[in-house]
């Protein structure tokens, strides 16, 4: 199939906003000469894949319309897909070389960088990509643990506890809260004009879905929070196919799809494209409000993080490594980064040129700065991500022309205008949260 890397034009308007706004670089630098960078983790969600879906099922029942034909195997990374991560690499080079990391050119020594992914073949692809264009013909290893096209444990996000009443009423109460007034179905009505959004561009009122099945209005049907044992959690009916939407279409355009193929041609706007998303985050969001949910899905990926944040955590012979390492690069998934946010209690945050609230590409950056003057560890942690549109037209980055970032906060440990807060506060929350 042919690409198109042309922007939607609906989308020109975010691109102009993009552009005359100032575009804060990946973790500022530090103004005060005091302030030495000795630390980063960076745990990025995996670049362009072809969809996971299966067109046959939920989505292809859902719609008269064909679907669009991917050249890439489903749930693999697409060749556009490296491209944008090696971009992302060399942009990260920049920044760590301007902060007096790594050096700007040759290879780093084995022990300073330590590249993690999970073991399905996107992830390592991903990170494979990230060090091609961060350190171009460096011979770095991706370590991976299991056997590929299975998932490593430290990046599944399943419920591990016995799914028992207590567990099962605290994560629905939480996740209800987090849904607002009327818990999930409450959720649902506030989507009715979302819900009714993809329903046109679905022809949803002439699928099977509808004719056979007598589901012909979204809104109407209940959203149901799954968790068993072994299992990711999960949000069931109208939310779970909204989601599926959202991923698909949102692939599509990052692709570079022509836009007469992008949801048939019928999203376009800046408003649009924030209906469809609002169903992929406002699931997330709800997935992983409970502190059951989010530490339990979560725990393994944090842990495994903790020992890299804080040397009297690493156990294992990788976190070991990590924690020496200058640059830790871990790839997994957006459920894995949404779920250990929400276990380190990140306050709320809008990532601004963006509809995802975990996009492809991004990544949330924990960096560790030394104060020589007070003598003093300092946590920094940044979201940093390519927008939608730098996405689609496969954008190159510099210092000046940079990926944006968002500074993050966790709750319990406060930052000052430079997004600084105590290493020492943080590394106790950190312990607290794998305690919870």
């Amino acid at each position: 199939m042919k690409r198109s890397s042309r922007s939607a034009p609906g989308l020109y308007l975010l691109s102009a906003t993009i552009a005359a706004a100032a575009l804060t670089s990946l973790p500022s630098m530090a103004a005060e000469s005091q302030l030495e960078l000795q630390q980063v983790l960076i745990f990025s969600r995996h670049s362009i894949r072809a969809p996971l879906a299966n067109y046959n099922n939920a989505l292809g029942n859902a719609t008269t319309r064909t679907w669009p034909t991917w050249s890439t195997e489903g749930g693999l990374l697409t060749p556009k897909g490296g491209k944008v991560e090696e971009h992302v690499g060399h942009y990260y080079r920049l920044w760590l070389a301007k902060n007096n990391l790594l050096s700007a050119k040759g290879c780093p020594q084995p022990q300073e960088v330590f590249t993690y992914a999970n073991s399905l073949p996107r992830t390592i692809d991903t990170a494979k990509h990230f060090l091609a264009g961060a350190f171009p013909g460096c011979e770095l290893p991706v370590v991976n643990r299991v056997e590929v096209g299975k998932m490593d444990p430290v990046f599944n996000p399943i419920i591990t506890a016995t799914v028992d009443e207590k567990f099962s009423q605290g994560a629905i109460e939480s996740t209800d809260q987090q849904a607002g007034k009327g818990g999930l179905d409450g959720l649902n009505q506030s989507l009715k004009g979302n819900y009714a959004l993809i329903e046109k561009v679905m022809d949803f009122k002439n699928s099977k879905t509808c004719k056979e099945d007598k589901v012909c209005d979204l809104t109407s049907q209940p959203s149901k929070l799954v968790l068993t044992q072994g299992k990711e959690p999960g949000i069931s009916g109208p939310m779970a196919l909204g989601t599926g939407v959202s991923d698909a279409f949102m692939l599509q355009y990052y692709e570079g799809l022509p836009m007469k193929d992008v949801a048939w041609g019928q999203i376009s706007t800046p408003e649009q494209w924030k209906q469809v998303e609002s169903f992929k985050n406002a699931d997330q969001k709800a997935l992983f409000s409970s502190r059951e949910v989010a530490t339990n899905a979560g725990g393994p990926t944090l842990n495994f993080m903790a020992g890299v944040l804080d040397k009297d955590l690493a156990k294992t012979e990788d976190q070991q490594a990590a924690q020496k390492a200058r640059v830790t690069l871990m790839v997994g998934h957006d459920s894995n980064i949404a779920a250990f946010l929400s276990a380190l209690k990140i306050k709320d945050f809008t990532l601004s040129g963006q509809y995802e609230r975990t996009p492809i590409a991004g990544a949330v950056v924990f960096q560790r700065w030394h104060d020589k003057k007070t003598n003093k560890d300092l946590m920094k942690i940044e979201y940093v991500y390519p927008t939608a549109v730098q996405i689609r037209n496969n954008s190159t980055y510099s210092l000046k022309s940079p990926m944006k970032s968002t500074v993050l906060q966790a709750e319990g440990c406060p930052i000052d205008n430079k997004g600084f807060c105590s290493a020492e506060t943080f590394n106790q929350l950190l312990q607290q949260s794998l305690k919870s």
